[in-house]
């Protein structure tokens, strides 16, 4: 399958600038269409090269022991229902190493416990790996989370990566320029102000906010009523993005009256890969991930 073209992805998904960024990087290194969250791919040859020249920057590794996976929109589970879990916006995964890379294009999405949280995670889910984690934004103040014997961090900014990008790629495929060319424009665009970016490359009008949490309320109170399964067709920009969701909605639910029905309902995410079954929505199908919403005898909460 062919890389998609940017215009068509930026005109097709509502992606703020971070997403857009990350999902045409991702095609870059996986040499084709993006691929389904937290699922196992392994990098194209200019995206190992890509990947190999990143870690050198972060940690002064130039040599890998083997190819990894690599995994866009890595999946860290909660330990706990009350619990958001993680979501590091790329993994590299070996047998004996694990090395996260946040990407950040807004100082703003920065949040405080988001990267010491990875650690933690990645820690209580893959025991005995090295982790490291790399994170790539703008120029940004902010305190690095503490790490230990077996941790690593390593701040990078875009100005820094875009060297490594042009060598990679600018003698690659026309689609693969296609997309670097874009990547470099949104990458330049980091200060503006994104809709009015992207509405003179796509010639959008000025969006609605969305209202997925009234939604995806009102689909609760109705499993609450009826038993029937429901799953929420959002089109999130990522996993971290609708594991906010099922928290947010979880604790919506805890907190109604101790007897409602509604207290007997709980969201989660099925997977793909994980959960069995098909699918239940368009955005579900897209990236292998949705949020769902069942009944229970006994309260969730």
């Amino acid at each position: 399958m062919a890389i998609e073209d940017p215009h068509h992805l930026l005109g097709r998904l509502r992606l703020g600038r971070e997403e857009y960024c990350q999902r045409l990087l991702t095609m870059l290194i996986v040499g084709g269409p993006y691929p389904r969250w937290n699922s196992r791919t392994r990098p194209s040859p200019q995206g190992a090269r890509f990947l190999r020249s990143l870690d050198e920057l972060s940690f002064g590794r130039g040599e890998w022991s083997g190819q990894p996976l690599f995994v866009d929109e890595f999946e860290l589970r909660p330990r706990h229902d009350d619990e958001q879990g993680g979501a590091p916006d790329y993994a590299v995964l070996w047998n004996e190493r694990l090395w996260m890379i946040e990407l950040k294009t807004e100082s703003s999405s920065h949040r405080r416990g988001q990267l010491p949280g990875y650690y933690t995670l990645a820690g209580h889910h893959y025991p005995g790996l090295a982790v490291d984690l790399t994170y790539l934004t703008p120029p940004l103040a902010f305190t690095p989370p503490t790490t230990r014997d077996g941790l690593k961090f390593s701040h990078v900014t875009w100005t820094q990566i875009l060297p490594l990008l042009e060598e990679t790629w600018s003698q690659g495929t026309d689609a693969e320029r296609h997309v670097l060319t874009a990547l470099r424009a949104a990458l330049e665009s980091i200060g503006s102000n994104w809709s009015g970016w992207r509405a003179q490359q796509v010639g959008v009008r000025r969006e609605e906010p969305l209202t997925v949490e009234n939604t995806a309320m009102a689909m609760a109170e109705a499993t609450a009523r009826d038993g029937r399964q429901r799953a929420v067709d959002h089109p999130a920009a990522d996993l971290d993005q609708l594991q906010r969701l099922r928290l947010a909605l979880r604790q919506t639910i805890c907190a109604s009256p101790a007897q409602a029905p509604l207290r007997h309902v709980r969201p989660w995410l099925w997977s793909a890969t994980t959960s069995g079954g098909n699918a239940l929505t368009a955005s579900g199908r897209d990236t292998g991930f949705e949020l769902r919403l069942s009944r229970y005898r006994k309260p969730a909460c």
